[in-house]
Order: C-alpha cells, then structure tokens, then sequence
C-alpha cells in the first residue's frame, strides 16, 4: 500500500488530479448503483402507490356522497309513505274513522241520527269502504262538519247528499237533516282479486 501512495506522490499533478476525478467519479458511480437507483425506485413505487390511494380516496368518498343521497331519498320516501297511508292506509280501521266521524259532527255541534257500515267494494288499487251517515243540525254546523271532515288526513269523500228541511228548533233558526255516504278507502293489498275496474 506505501509502494501505490509513493507512487501516486512521483506522479505529476495533473495526473494526480486526473487519478482522483476517476476514483470520485468511481465512488459516485458506485453510490449511484447501489443506493440511488434503489431509493428512486422506492419513490417511484411510493408514488405510484399515493396516485392509487388517492384514487381510491376519491371513489369512497363518491361512492359515499351517493349512499348519502340514496339513504336521504330513502328517508325521504319512507315519510311519503307514511303520509300516504295515514290517507289510504292498508287497514280499514272502521271504528278509528268512525270516532273520528262522531268526534267531528260533536265539534261542529251535530246530532248523529245515524251510522252505518255499509259492503266494501274492491276496486284495483284500493278498496271503497262507504259508511251511510244522517246528521241533523244547522246549515252552519253541517258545513263547518263537512269542512272538518275535509281536514282528515284519511281520504273521506262525501257522496250522495240529500238535506231536508225540518221544524225549527226552539231559537227559532231553521235546521236541516242531511243523509250521504262517506266514503273512505284503504290499499288494496291484493289488486285485481276483488271485482271492479
């Protein structure tokens, strides 16, 4: 080792500096081979790898922004839902929407004369439940009934109307006797099995 370090003393200084730019350029190299390429191809993987979990990032949180909007419109339908069969429910809940008949002909101030089921009849989609009805009070009293009855959140149609005039009452005002069918519906959970159209 002394022989090669006096021999490299003897040499001239270009040729000195010439032997130690190659043995740099040899460490560089060297360095280059082993440790550089190596580390780049990490950060090349490193950087494939960010771009595919970004990637995938993206497409959850998509995938996300759409299950929210799925679960609001389902939220959303389940509460129309619910709102159409408090109006046509898959009951019929007879004596429900009687009560709520009598307890609206006692708000309006009615007597009751009469109530009575009368034969359901299926038609495709749903099932007509009529209820024969005969009221007596003032034509105030029946309007503001039928006016009440109109607010129910269940679909009640009020058919074949009929008012008659009877003795006035002891104030001296007229009153009326009305008879009609309320009409009230429920789903018809098996279409087409009843008659009708």
């Amino acid at each position: 080792m002394n022989d090669l370090l006096q021999k490299l003393m003897r040499l001239k200084t270009p040729v000195k500096i010439a032997a130690t730019a190659g043995v740099i350029v040899m460490i560089v190299a060297v360095y280059y081979m082993l440790f550089y390429m190596d580390l780049q191809d990490q950060i090349k993987g490193g950087e494939v790898q960010q771009r595919s979990l970004i990637a995938e990032k993206e497409n959850y949180e998509k995938r996300k922004k759409e299950y929210l909007a799925y679960r609001n419109e389902l939220t959303q339908l389940q509460q129309e839902q619910r709102e159409l069969l408090k109006a046509l429910p898959k009951r019929a809940e007879i004596p429900t929407f009687l009560s709520s008949i009598q307890e609206q002909a006692e708000l309006a101030g009615l007597e009751v004369l009469n109530l009575a089921i009368e034969a359901e009849a299926p038609a495709e989609l749903y099932v007509r439940i009529p209820v024969r009805i005969e009221i007596r009070g003032s034509y105030h009293t029946i309007t503001k009934f039928f006016k009440n009855v109109a607010d129910l959140p269940r679909i009640v149609n009020v058919e074949n109307l009929a008012l008659s005039l009877e003795k006035a009452d002891e104030t001296g005002s007229p009153r009326l006797r009305a008879k009609f069918y309320a009409v009230t519906f429920r789903y018809n959970d098996q279409p087409g099995a009843g008659g009708g159209t």
